[in-house]
């Protein structure tokens, strides 16, 4: 016996249509994972606690979490992440890495282009396409900072999006910017501007810098003009209030060079 008309069968896991004549059929529940489920998964699989997963990694739970709940929509630590957790990083999407060459998986097997093993593509002869890929064109990842005290500020491990590359940074391998909070260095650089690091530039004297804490669990940044340095101390100066001071080497051991600045936003 047919049912009557304009009556919907739905069809709830395996569950069949007690009367297949019926043309209106509805499938419910139906989603596609995400690359943050295959991490969240894979942890849990493995018995790992966030924290756990973190430590092993190198970054703060709180980044696990994000990255859980789809915060962030690429992360640099997702190389360390996939090797922790024996993922297969094909299971990923490019732009989860985040851009730049620091973000690309390392090459463990040899390129295949479709088409197989014949001759490459007339794209992939074009240098532009490699220095893509390699970091050196495009836009370059931008990350957040907030104040942390005493001058100093602590930047989010993950990118927050990206911004065009400005021309002192073009052809500069892991170059990046920084959303600049605080007004130590008012008014050079005022709170909302966005600073432009070339990692890779020597640091002359009288340049203004990114001092990044070697000791600090979570990344810790001043911004500062360096002045001169000793085996021990860097000597720099910040203008509001004015004043100039040490920094331990030991304590503040990495500088990257600030080349130009985005105004505020």
């Amino acid at each position: 016996m047919l049912m009557p008309p304009g009556i919907t069968t739905k069809v709830v896991g395996s569950q069949q249509p007690s009367y297949p004549s019926v043309p209106t059929t509805e499938v419910l529940d139906c989603c596609a994972m995400t690359w943050h489920d295959l991490i969240r998964e894979a942890r849990e699989a493995q018995g790992l606690s966030q924290a756990q997963l973190a430590k092993a990694v190198g970054v703060s739970q709180a980044t696990i979490n994000k990255i859980e709940n789809e915060s962030p929509q690429s992360t640099r630590a997702l190389h360390a992440l996939i090797a922790e957790l024996k993922l297969d990083p094909t299971s990923f999407p490019p732009e989860a890495f985040g851009p730049g060459v620091g973000n690309a998986p390392a090459i463990t097997r040899p390129i295949k282009f479709a088409g197989g093993s014949g001759p490459l593509p007339e794209f992939a002869r074009d240098p532009a396409y490699w220095a893509a890929a390699a970091g050196l064109v495009g836009d370059v990842p931008l990350y957040a900072a907030a104040e942390g005290g005493e001058g100093a500020l602590l930047i989010e491990r993950d990118s927050i999006g990206t911004v065009k590359r400005p021309p002192l940074l073009q052809g500069v391998k892991d170059g990046y910017a920084i959303y600049l909070v605080g007004e130590s260095m008012a008014p050079e650089f005022e709170p909302g501007d966005i600073l432009m690091i070339n990692p890779r530039l020597p640091v002359l004297a009288n340049t203004s810098c990114v001092f990044y804490s070697t000791k600090a669990e979570e990344p810790s940044a001043l911004v500062k003009r360096f002045l001169s340095a000793t085996d021990e101390k860097w000597r720099v100066k910040q203008f509001r209030p004015e004043r100039e001071f040490e920094l331990d080497r030991a304590e503040w051991g990495t500088r990257h060079r600030i080349v130009t600045k985005d105004f505020r936003r």
